[in-house]
């Protein structure tokens, strides 16, 4: 047994700590705010499940360790170095995230200083407008779902299948455009949620926007799905409240491990007629299943340790990131006569599985790592640290209430997800597209009169010292 993976799961477990003491300390006044979440989300992708892989990797069978071929190959070829590397960059990373966070302040203003009861932007939901766009969704959505079999459970049956990318289930314009933006409509109904929630007397409306964000978790047909908008309501009553509520951590840890572990398997019996039973034995042990949900949610971390043993090529220089905005257009649409590089997803994919596999991204700290070498972390680091900087600039200075803290969850997510595979692909997605077409349609910043009684006491304080003078 190599005992140098227990060494570096411990080695992720102290650095995890060390992240919380040190938010805890940088929060302990205001509470939570923007760059805590994004932390919460690199920690939860890039640290705690590296915790639990390397923690569980020395146990099981190294054939069949998740029941994913290419994962498993990423696993028997990495070593404690390799394993350390990652966590290197990893570490590095988060440093100059809080460099860049820094920096970032300082360029733009000196924080806030007077109560944010008293802040003078409001954050206004246009919510008619957003429950109409969402009215819109589920009907389009709803309607393409009906037309996939002749009753529920065979539209239910075809639509995994159609997402499997089953050659035998029609594709046209109307399904691909409505299924494209479920995950869009399944976001921005989370913001609709708590947009409601702040109206007296609506708690029906409430209750149909809840049932909506059901429906289009159901229809998302995947574990992130269904995980995500759980995830987000959490985060959203985190930033609305200031603090971080660790019982719901702790009792909603089993079920959502149990959904990553067997979410896939139990969507694919649906379509494919596999038993129950099937399902819960297709893990070796119970350590099979967990190392497989904590490389499910550790995804970044399995493929930076692929792209590090098994990619060698020069360095990216972020060019990577500019074929991620690109791939939005046709080769050839722009009047350019010539085809676009190779992308790295299809290279990594190829590497790490086959050519024909579906795309298997880099990784973050793997991606950090092509794009500048070992210099990775450091501008990385910086660039979202700059990113979050503007976001928590605006987030101080607007009244906190639950819509404002559903919109900015909203912000901080997208600019998160390059974390979950280090590509910009899903950034630039068409569903991300829509979602900020929405949220600039949908979402005003308005300046508010700071109240009468504090505008005295500004002036009464301002008296005193100039008489004291």
């Amino acid at each position: 047994m190599n005992y140098g993976y227990l060494l570096v799961s411990l080695a992720y477990v102290a650095f995890v700590v060390a992240v919380y003491l040190f938010e805890s300390h940088r929060t302990r006044r205001k509470g939570v705010d923007a760059i805590s979440l994004f932390l919460a989300l690199f920690v939860l992708q890039c640290c705690a499940a590296g915790v639990v892989i390397y923690a569980l990797w020395p146990y099981v069978d190294p054939e069949a360790a998740t029941g994913v071929s290419a994962f498993d190959r990423i696993l028997r070829a990495t070593d404690v170095v390799t394993a350390l590397l990652v966590l290197f960059l990893t570490v590095w990373f988060a440093i100059f995230f809080y460099v860049g966070c820094a920096f970032g302040r300082l360029i733009l203003h000196r924080p806030v200083s007077e109560p944010r009861d008293h802040i003078g932007i409001v954050m206004v939901v246009k919510q008619k407008r957003l429950l109409i766009l969402l009215a819109g969704g589920l009907a389009l959505t709803l309607y393409s779902f009906l037309q996939l079999g002749d009753n529920l459970l065979a539209s239910y049956t075809h639509l995994v299948m159609y997402r499997d990318l089953a050659e035998d289930i029609e594709r046209n314009a109307l399904n691909a455009n409505a299924f494209a933006l479920t995950q869009t409509w399944s976001w921005l109904a989370v913001v609709a949620i708590f947009c409601v929630f702040e109206w007296r007397g609506w708690s029906w409306l409430l209750s149909v926007c809840m049932a909506a964000a059901v429906v289009f978790a159901l229809l998302g047909v995947s574990r992130r799905a269904m995980f995500l908008p759980v995830l987000m309501i959490y985060l959203t009553l985190a930033l609305h409240s200031g603090r971080w509520r660790v019982r719901w951590i702790i009792v909603s840890t089993v079920p959502l491990v149990l959904l990553v572990a067997f979410g896939k398997n139990m969507l694919a019996a649906v379509a494919y007629d596999v038993t129950v039973e099937t399902v819960v034995e297709s893990y070796e042990s119970w350590m099979s299943a967990l190392l497989r949900a904590a490389t499910d949610i550790g995804i970044t971390i399995v493929e930076s340790l692929g792209t590090l043993q098994f990619l060698d090529v020069g360095l990216r220089l972020g060019t990577d990131h500019v074929l991620s905005i690109l791939q939005r257009f046709p080769e050839k649409s722009l009047g350019l006569d010539f085809d676009f590089p190779e992308r790295i997803v299809r290279i990594s994919t190829a590497a790490f599985a086959d050519a024909g596999a579906q795309d298997i991204p880099p990784g973050l700290l793997g991606q950090m790592w092509l794009d500048f070498g070992v210099v990775g972390p450091v501008i990385w680091g910086l660039v979202f640290g700059l990113q979050m900087s503007v976001i928590q600039f605006f987030f101080e200075r607007t009244r906190r209430t639950r819509q404002s803290a559903a919109v900015f969850m909203l912000l901080v997510f997208v600019v998160a997800l390059p974390l979950n595979t280090g590509s910009f692909d899903f950034t630039f997605s068409v569903d991300i597209i829509a979602l900020a077409a929405v949220l600039l349609w949908c979402v005003r910043f308005r300046r508010q009169q700071l109240p009468q009684v504090h505008r005295v006491a500004k002036a009464r304080a301002h008296l005193t010292l100039t008489s004291g003078h």
